[in-house]
């Protein structure tokens, strides 16, 4: 399974992170109104270029050439799209970039999985949020039984108010979920924004992916 800590900025807490094993993405947010907006914490963009941990950029609804710029100047492998970007745009970042592309859907009540249907083959990843008054996290879950109709082949990362207590929930999703390779955590394992409790993402991450990986091998 793939882990990812969302909200990651300050370099202090970041050296720390990457010396846990079970942490596989590092989720950057490039979204000027989020209080974990990493240009607002201070350190030049060199500094987390050199990381060796794989980084994904989290845009809102932004230019293309914008994006663009930060995959190079970040050194992102991955771009995470948490708008309403079009397929149009996710064309265009394919046409200029190798980089590697996850669409975020936030799932609410009237939940339609068509909507799916016109990005199927421009992305990578899926990744499937708790939908919500604006754009970002809203720190709650929506209904994960909704997993079980899902009905493409592309693989999914779930995230929205993933909870340190949640771990036999997430281990029922992976057993029944085939498409599900991942989980994306932020603000339930926070001290404040931008500041991951390091020694709880260490419990939480070795006991879920260690009991994940012995069943699916």
């Amino acid at each position: 399974m793939i882990l990812k800590v969302c909200g990651m900025a300050d370099p202090e807490n970041i050296s720390g992170l990457i010396h846990i094993n079970e942490v596989d993405w590092m989720g950057m947010i490039f979204y000027p109104p989020s209080g974990r907006y990493v240009p607002n914490f201070g350190q030049e963009p060199t500094f987390y270029k050199q990381l060796s941990i794989p980084k994904v950029g989290v845009f809102v609804n932004e230019n293309t050439d914008e994006i663009l710029k930060k995959v190079t100047d970040y050194g992102l492998s991955m771009v995470q799209l948490h708008g309403d970007e079009s397929p149009e745009q996710l064309k265009a970042i394919r046409e200029k970039s190798n980089v590697k592309l996850i669409k975020v859907f936030r799932v609410g009540a009237d939940w339609n999985w068509q909507t799916l249907e016109p990005y199927e083959a421009l992305v990578d990843y899926f990744l499937f949020d708790t939908d919500g008054p604006s754009y970002g996290g809203t720190g709650h879950q929506f209904n994960w039984e909704l997993l079980n109709t899902y009905p493409f082949k592309t693989s999914f990362l779930l995230s929205g108010g993933i909870a340190p207590e949640d771990t036999e929930s997430l281990k029922y999703c992976f057993r029944n979920f085939p498409a599900m390779v991942g989980i994306d955590i932020n603000s339930k394992f926070e001290i404040s924004k931008g500041i991951k409790d390091l020694e709880k993402i260490k419990l939480f991450t070795a006991a879920i992916k260690d009991d994940v990986v012995s069943k699916k091998n």
